[in-house]
């Protein structure tokens, strides 16, 4: 029997919306659609926190979200930042696609790679067992291989972290000002220190390695 997709739960303060498992926003706002709709005297004026495992609202469903509270004279109380999404193994695939900047304060934890159509800034984190590809500026603190991959790397068009982790290895960046990278850089294990090259560089040498047959 498959579990719903919403709980609700009345508090002294008005309602904690729960969503169990996030997947499809539309069936998630349908079932709060129902629940309200069958209550509609009992929840009407009240005030609803939201609650999401094993995922995450993005900015645009928490405005529909309170959007549909609003027509039943109910305001939405947003949980502040920091949040921490923390993913099942189960939750999607190997791989994590995050269409979306990682804020300040926020962490990020997968079971596999992580790919993020955004920045990290500074204050978050994105632990992954697999890669970190950040398509943007990774200013946060990024820990790939976090089960122990010493081949796991950490890639992003602007490489600028605060603290790198690849396996059990840890690096931080320099005191003095670095200048910014112009290049899509590459961060990975040689000889257990962290180096970062270059992402043609990585990418001619890897090539290069192939055709003379070594691993």
């Amino acid at each position: 029997m498959a579990l719903d997709p919403v709980v609700i739960k009345g508090t002294r303060d008005g309602i904690t919306i729960i969503i169990e498992r996030y997947g499809d926003f539309e069936r998630v706002k349908n079932f709060i659609y129902e629940k309200l709709e069958s209550g509609k005297d009992f929840f009407a004026g009240g005030t609803a926190r939201v609650k999401v495992k094993n995922g995450f609202l993005s900015d645009e469903e928490y405005m529909k979200l309170e959007q549909l509270l609003k027509n039943y004279n109910m305001s939405l109380k947003k949980q502040p930042y920091p949040r921490s999404y923390i993913f099942p193994e189960q939750y999607r695939s190997p791989i994590l696609l995050l269409k979306r900047t990682i804020r300040s304060g926020q962490k990020i934890s997968y079971k596999g790679t992580v790919v993020i159509l955004g920045d990290v800034n500074p204050g978050s984190e994105v632990v992954a067992c697999g890669d970190i590809l950040v398509m943007g500026v990774l200013r946060g603190m990024a820990h790939a291989g976090a089960d122990g991959d010493i081949s796991a790397i950490v890639a992003a068009f602007r490489l600028q972290p605060t603290q790198l982790r690849i396996a059990g290895v840890i690096s931080r960046p320099p005191e003095e000002k670095q200048e910014v990278p112009r290049f899509p850089e590459v961060a990975r294990l040689k000889d257990k220190t962290i180096v970062i090259e270059p992402y043609y560089q990585l990418n001619f040498n890897s090539i290069k390695r192939k055709q003379e047959g070594i691993k």
